[in-house]
């Protein structure tokens, strides 16, 4: 009984443990892999489009940046607004209902219009939250686009969570987003089954 017992606990610690220091949750948060290649510029992409892996536009879309504003991490970045705003990019990923998740990413602007205030709006599960970069007051260029880290959590509502970032700000030249990274607790499927075979047992044991 004692081994059975001590064995339970411990698969479970075990598998505790493992959900800790999750990986990046989403893909490709760097914007790096894609079909299409934005050179020294930047590619348009219109709502509903997947050319970056992992990512699907919507509304408006987003303008893909290549070097021509240098990228937080690699040498590819999102201008968050298309021609007008409303538009973004999103992505699906697994989650456990109830448990809270952690986004990061950083945040910059296209500095080559107005407004000074750029403006971009994170949602996933049943909560969202605006960010406000201004690139004048941050001293932004091209060169040296002054990126913020940011941060922000919010608790899954489900078995799958959809992460979107928005251009709130008006105008062609929206908040640059990069660098997105998500953890949180994402028990595997071996896990979960071990998990379950050990309350079995320890239950069992128990009667």
């Amino acid at each position: 009984m004692l081994f059975v017992r001590h064995s339970a606990l411990l698969i479970i610690a075990s598998a505790s443990t493992s959900f800790a220091g999750s990986p990046n949750l989403v893909i490709n948060g760097s914007f790096e892999d894609s079909s299409l290649d934005p050179g020294s510029t930047w590619s348009v992409l219109g709502g509903g489009n997947s050319s970056i892996d992992g990512w699907l536009t919507f509304g408006g879309g987003i303008d893909y940046l290549g070097t021509i504003i240098t990228a937080s991490d690699g040498i590819r970045s999102i201008d968050i607004n298309n021609i007008f705003s409303g538009g973004g990019l999103q992505q699906t990923f697994d989650t456990i209902a109830g448990e809270s998740y952690t986004v990061a990413f950083d945040m910059s602007a296209n500095m080559f219009g107005a407004p000074n205030e750029k403006i971009m709006r994170v949602a996933a599960g049943d909560s969202s939250e605006d960010f406000v970069f201004d690139y004048v007051a941050a001293g932004s260029t091209a060169q040296d686009p002054m990126w913020e880290r940011m941060e922000w959590s919010f608790v899954a509502t489900g078995s799958s969570s959809t992460l979107s970032f928005t251009g709130v700000s008006s105008g062609v030249y929206g908040a640059a987003l990069d660098n997105v990274v998500v953890t949180g607790p994402v028990p595997s499927p071996a896990t979960l089954s071990l998990i379950g075979v050990a309350g079995v047992a320890f239950g069992r044991r128990r009667r």
